[in-house]
């Protein structure tokens, strides 16, 4: 430790005050304290003036306490500046006017490099993080320059932040960087590099800024491309960045594509595509792109009820597309991962992604196709007792509903399923004969049935029907 206090001798960190931390008479110091968390762990730092310093840990993130009253006449927002003098830490509030900017940029040049060079070690299985620690980072300034942090400089956090660098939990690296280790677990060490390496270069873009790297990045790997193509529909790209993307390259073609379908626009999207699979033919991402927009042009030989069919396959791969898949993740994370079939339903109607599909293809389908997506817009979930099983026909009686019809349907799958007295929730959509059964209805406790209904009054709330089967349990869906 003495060889520590040495290093440190001299230096001063600063960091922006709240009003919690003087309420708790503590200082986080999870990044911009770090070095001093580091110093004062175990028997803790003199305080000049009386009493020590000491790093808490709560809930994983450290702080420093000090003796009673040692943060007196500190206010909220005010910069308090932590300086290692004689093996003691003086605290003071400082202005930062006419800091070193030299410093500061020295600064934050070696966490640019540092964080490039954590990436690399994640990759390659060295680290288990892609960030570097804040701390070490001080220490290693400050034997290569000791003087770098002699006055007081921004806090480290907010500082590494507006030069496009990522600060967790202590840890920097760079914009991009994959902190969700498992989400990169099945790519090899170079596409990890490349993947946040595009991400980067793809949100730090200023105007006039060389993308050829990144695009080059993306064109050596497909598996990269599908990726950072995914997180651009979820996140379409600003009018800028799409203008700095070259249309010649099939990469960039298909960024602009992606960001198009994200915004809705799924016929312009369809054309970008054409362009890259003319660039690129066999291109994987672009192929199940062009596939699925071919699907909207069904065969107007077919009768309604083959192409109803096919249309509620398609409805529901937009919904998994990545713009949207959230929706039936969100639902998915409320219940459990068998009821996915049933909860994916659930998304797409009380989301109304049905009317998103309409807006984004539309111009691909036929009138009657329109029509009948319009209807199952209006169609509402409902409980539904089983009356009656015979052969591949099957009965309902809508519950909470006195007076209605009962419903007969043909399906031999569902009738195979279902017993009479069985309570099923679902939707019978129109298929331009009547009613069908397209999704996967979830099995009600008949039990629970009051329960149900309860939920059902319009709007539906996707989220509670969701909890609901969670309580129950291990849901059962029909196939």
């Amino acid at each position: 430790m003495s060889e520590l206090l040495r290093l440190c001798e001299g230096a001063v960190l600063t960091h922006l005050v709240t009003r919690a931390e003087l309420a708790a008479g503590a200082l986080t110091a999870v990044d911009d304290l770090r070095l001093w968390a580091r110093l004062a762990d175990g028997e803790g730092v003199p305080l000049a003036g009386g009493g020590v310093v000491r790093t808490a840990v709560d809930a994983g993130e450290p702080s420093l306490t000090g003796p009673g009253g040692w943060l007196a006449g500190v206010e909220p927002e005010d910069m308090v500046a932590l300086r290692l003098r004689d093996g003691a830490l003086e605290l003071s509030t400082t202005t930062l006017t006419g800091f070193p900017a030299e410093r500061a940029i020295r600064v934050v040049e070696e966490f640019g490099a540092q964080a490039l060079e954590g990436l690399r070690a994640f990759a390659e299985g060295l680290e288990p993080s892609p960030g570097v620690s804040i701390d070490v980072v001080v220490l290693e300034l400050l034997m290569k320059a000791p003087e770098t942090f002699a006055d007081p400089l921004p806090p480290l956090a907010p500082l590494l932040r507006e030069s496009s660098l990522e600060v967790r939990g202590g840890r920097v690296g760079i914009v991009g960087a994959p902190w969700d280790t498992g989400s990169v677990a099945d790519l090899a060490p170079l596409d990890i590099i490349r993947l946040a390496l595009a991400r980067s270069a793809l949100r730090t873009y200023d105007e006039g800024a060389d993308l050829s790297k990144a695009i080059a990045y993306l064109s050596r790997s497909e598996t990269v491309l599908a990726r950072i193509a995914d997180e651009v529909e979820r996140e379409p790209l600003g009018p800028g960045l799409i203008e700095a993307l070259p249309r010649t390259e099939p990469a960039a073609l298909l960024l602009i594509a992606r960001s198009a379908e994200g915004e809705g626009r799924s016929f312009e999207a369809a054309g970008f595509i054409t362009e890259v699979l003319s660039l690129a033919p066999g291109l994987a991402p672009a192929e199940q792109d062009a596939a699925e927009y071919a699907a909207c042009r069904t065969d107007p030989a077919d009768p309604l009820p083959v192409r109803a069919a096919h249309l509620f396959r398609q409805l529901l791969a937009y919904g998994y597309r990545p713009a949207r898949r959230r929706l039936i993740d969100d639902l998915v994370t409320l219940s459990v991962r068998v009821a996915e079939p049933a909860l994916a339903d659930l998304a797409l109607f009380e989301n109304d992604v049905v009317g998103e599909f309409l807006d984004a293809r539309g111009d691909w389908l036929r009138d009657d196709e329109v029509e009948l997506l319009e209807s199952w817009r209006r169609t509402p979930l409902r409980l539904w007792e089983v009356l009656d099983v015979a052969g591949d026909r099957i009965t309902l009686r809508e519950m909470g509903h006195g007076g209605r019809e009962p419903v007969t349907l043909t399906d031999g799958l569902l009738a195979r399923q279902a017993l009479p007295g069985d309570l099923m929730l679902t939707r019978l959509l129109g298929d331009g004969e009547g009613p069908h059964v397209f999704g996967h209805p979830f099995k009600v406790d008949p039990a629970r049935g009051e329960e149900m209904l309860a939920l059902l009054t319009d709007p539906v709330d996707p989220y509670a029907v969701a909890a609901f089967f969670r309580r129950a349990g291990r849901p059962q869906t029909m196939p």
